[in-house]
């Protein structure tokens, strides 16, 4: 049974192409739905809580580098500012998929309890 989430497509706007690609979404969509894709939305949700505690790390380090005096060796500049928000994603996004600060495990735990709860 359908979820009815996607609009539909008159014979005007729509083809092939998007009628196979629209089906296909609502056949994902009421996979995830009734559970059968199981595995696939447990490894979504991982990857969901380890980007959240990826923006976490990031805001912590922009915090951090708040703190550091610009009265360096080298002036600052805009181009030294995109390197270090650039770095300062990348080392989050690392730190992130090591799972060492167990933010994304506590969340990730917490989100399949409240699921099974729910159910």
């Amino acid at each position: 049974m359908p979820t009815g989430i996607l609009p539909a497509f008159g014979p005007s706007a729509g083809n092939l192409a998007t009628d196979v690609s629209r089906q296909q979404l609502e056949t994902e969509i009421d996979a995830v739905a009734t559970g059968k894709n199981r595995a696939g939305r447990e490894e979504k949700l991982q990857k969901a809580c380890q980007g959240f505690e990826a923006i976490m790390i990031n805001v912590i380090l922009q915090e951090m580098r708040k703190s550091i005096p610009d009265d360096g060796l080298l002036p600052a500049s805009n181009a030294s500012h995109t390197w270090q928000q650039l770095f300062d994603n990348q080392l989050a996004e690392t730190l992130a998929s090591r799972q060492e600060m167990g933010v994304a495990k506590l969340l990730y735990q917490q989100l399949q309890d409240a699921e099974v709860e729910r159910k």
